[in-house]
């Protein structure tokens, strides 16, 4: 209605504008009045008057909307396990073929094990199960529509959280469909064993392994740790149906630098469907000894102890905080930080430099530019008094450690000496400093090597701030911490740099990602973006051989060597045109989560599903019945309201040329122009 009062008073405005302009109004001439020149005028002021209105119409239009049916399908090796693929393929099969189902649904198929992703086929190779994902996402995705997910699984969940407490919202309904022998037999599990990845040489550590039955009659086992052929522990278990779990912790010790792979496993009992589960493959480490880390300060500053906390977050390093003045032997010592270096450092800098001893050098609050300039060659820093507030921006073009893990956005400030750095050495910047809102080119944090040895500098103070704001944000230090940790690996080892360098662990479990790393630098030891790196993998017993190509991923590159399965490889790492190579070796510990249950989950199962109704392979005709009649799954008329211009602009802008033009045209002929 609005839109027609606009337009009503713009034809008015423009008969007026016309009359006026024209002499028809408040003049009483009659030499000027042309009827045609004046209807061109009004036309024309009105169409721009148009254009500024927009005037548009309202249009409904009216959709039928399908509900939808979610199928959710275990693509996970339990399934074969449980000898039920086939029919779970044969259902699925039939209920994305089935022609009442297509006509009532939107059908939309999805297969899941540790991830989720949209399946018309099965092939049953996933590693783990994560069914709490396969409820609650399609709740998420199509939060607005109708739907029924029909969830075709064994109930046998080992990865996310407990699906038995998904909500489900007012918008979906679940139609479980199990496959598996739901029958309880007994069983014994070895369910978790526990133990530090790592231990010194002659030290003990701790074991922790936990253990259930499943059964109602009374049954004694006998539980054993075992290395190779001897066995380093064992002990009589009974369970029934009252006692049902037991948990046995073991001190073990350490007796050779190697890696010590063990088992824990369970004797079976009769009548024991499942005895895969009855054994855990683990390995512990053991290293040589523990790295001492001396912090060398005269003054009390919350840094100091933000650095103690974080090196000692790993086991593997102890921390040591004297003043200049305290008796101490920098030999005994892994690596030296110097913190709020002065003049007192003078003595111990010059015993740093004979020892050739890695260092870590902090300015502090107050740093001494006078002596510090004079006690290093390798950079000098302008001598002013006054300091900035500086924020942290990584390079991620920084070789000597992967950087893609850790995040410092928005991280608070510290504070840095106002003066530049002058180089006088080639310096690997990790950090540049960030003033307000401009990134400058000036490092925060640097290292560099010479024939001293390897040091990293930071030049500031206040770092306690970031151990801080790494728990605010991520509710624990693990990216403060791992962070420290990464420039004390560095240090702390006198391995010389290499331009091939790999990064791979001892041992694996067979179910986890296995991801190799390796850093591939030029002569001037820069990163390099366009290496075509290869691995090539050997299996210690069958000497088999594969070939992995390495891919570049961030400031490194990387291989994916997960599904490899259990043994012992070794591996050489080269690089294409040139002679550079590097060996290791890996152990991969069996260990397949999958083959650890003997029957489907029913209960579990029912706790989700709508009415408490769930259904079995081969049940497919009920379950349709009860699809196309729920009175939740029925269509929805949705109403849609759009709006259209009612004069496309284009169009108008060319009636308004064109009725200037004939305005001009005829005032012209007239002898009015």
């Amino acid at each position: 209605m609005m839109v027609w009062i606009w337009l009503f008073i713009a034809a008015i405005a423009a008969v007026l504008i016309a009359l006026i302009q024209y002499d028809y109004l408040f003049s009483s001439s009659k030499k000027n009045r042309k009827p045609l020149f004046a209807i061109l005028r009004a036309a024309t002021v009105f169409c721009i008057l148009l254009l500024f209105i927009s005037p548009k119409f309202e249009s409904t239009s009216y959709q039928t909307i399908k509900p939808q049916l979610v199928l959710m399908a275990d693509n996970s090796q339990s399934i074969v396990n449980l000898e039920f693929n086939e029919q779970l393929a044969a259902d699925f099969d039939q209920l994305l073929t089935d022609p009442e189902l297509k006509d009532k649904f939107e059908i939309i198929s999805y297969q899941f094990s540790d991830g989720i992703s949209l399946s018309d086929s099965l092939n049953f190779e996933g590693v783990a199960s994560d069914i709490s994902a396969a409820v609650e996402q399609p709740q998420q995705l199509f939060r607005n529509r109708n739907k029924a997910i029909v969830l075709m699984t064994d109930g046998n969940q080992t990865l996310g959280s407990n699906y038995r407490y998904s909500k489900i919202d007012s918008k979906s309904h679940v139609y479980p469909v199990v496959y598996g022998d739901t029958t309880r037999y007994p069983d014994l599990r070895i369910n978790q064993v526990n133990v530090n990845r790592y231990s010194y040489l002659n030290n003990e550590y701790p074991v922790e392994v936990l253990v259930s039955y499943t059964g109602d009659d009374p049954v004694t086992t006998t539980f054993r740790i075992i290395d190779k052929n001897a066995t380093l522990y064992q002990e009589k278990l009974s369970f029934d149906s009252e006692k049902s779990s037991a948990v046995i912790n073991v001190q073990l010790k350490s007796t050779a630098i190697d890696l010590q792979k063990m088992a824990a496993q369970l004797d079976p009992i009769t009548q024991e469907k499942n005895i895969t589960n009855n054994r855990r493959d683990f390995a512990v480490e053991v290293i040589d000894q523990k790295s001492k880390i001396l912090i060398l300060s005269n003054i009390v500053h919350p840094d100091i102890a933000a650095l103690k906390k974080a090196i000692e977050s790993n086991r593997q390093r102890t921390v040591e905080i004297k003043k200049t003045s305290d008796s101490y032997d920098i030999n005994d010592y892994n690596l030296v930080i110097l913190y709020g270096m002065d003049s007192a450092f003078a003595k111990a800098n010059s015993t740093i430099n004979t020892l050739q001893k890695n260092t870590w050098l902090f300015l502090g609050p107050k740093p001494n530019l006078g002596f510090l300039n004079g006690s290093t060659e390798a950079f000098q820093i302008e001598n002013y008094p006054q300091s900035d507030d500086v924020q942290p921006i990584m390079n991620e073009a920084y070789a000597n450690f992967n950087l893609e893990s850790f995040d410092f956005e928005d991280y608070p400030p510290v504070t840095s000496p106002f003066g530049q750095i002058i180089p006088r050495e080639s310096l690997s910047v990790l950090m540049y400093k960030q003033i307000g809102s401009v990134t400058t080119d000036q490092p925060l944090w640097f290292t560099y090597e010479n024939t001293t040895g390897k040091h990293a500098v930071f030049t500031g103070s206040g770092l306690w701030r970031w151990r801080a704001q790494s728990y605010l944000a991520e509710k624990d230090f693990r990216n403060f911490d791992d962070l420290i940790n990464s420039q004390i690996q560095f240090l702390a080892s006198n391995k010389k740099r290499n331009r091939l360098d790999v990064d791979s662990k001892t041992f694996y479990f067979e179910n986890e990602r296995i991801l190799i790393s390796a850093q591939y630098l030029n002569k001037n030891y820069e990163f390099i973006t366009d290496g075509v790196l290869n691995m090539t993998i050997t299996n210690d017993a069958s000497q088999e051989q594969l070939v992995r190509p390495f891919v570049l991923s961030g400031n490194s590159y990387q291989v994916d060597l997960s599904g490899l399965p259990a043994g012992d490889y070794s591996f050489t790492v080269s690089a294409t045109g040139e002679n550079l190579s590097r060996s290791g070796a890996f152990s991969i510990l069996e260990f397949n989560i999958e083959k650890q249950f003997v029957n489907a989950d029913y209960s579990s199962l029912q706790s989700i599903a709508t009415d408490d109704q769930v259904f079995y392979g081969k049940e497919i005709d009920k379950l349709k019945t009860k699809l196309l009649s729920d009175t939740l799954l029925q269509d929805v008329e949705r109403s849609e309201v759009t709006y259209e211009s009612l004069i496309d602009w284009k169009i108008l802008l060319a009636i308004i040329l064109l009725l200037l033009s004939a305005e001009w045209f005829l005032r012209k002929y007239n002898g009015l122009i």
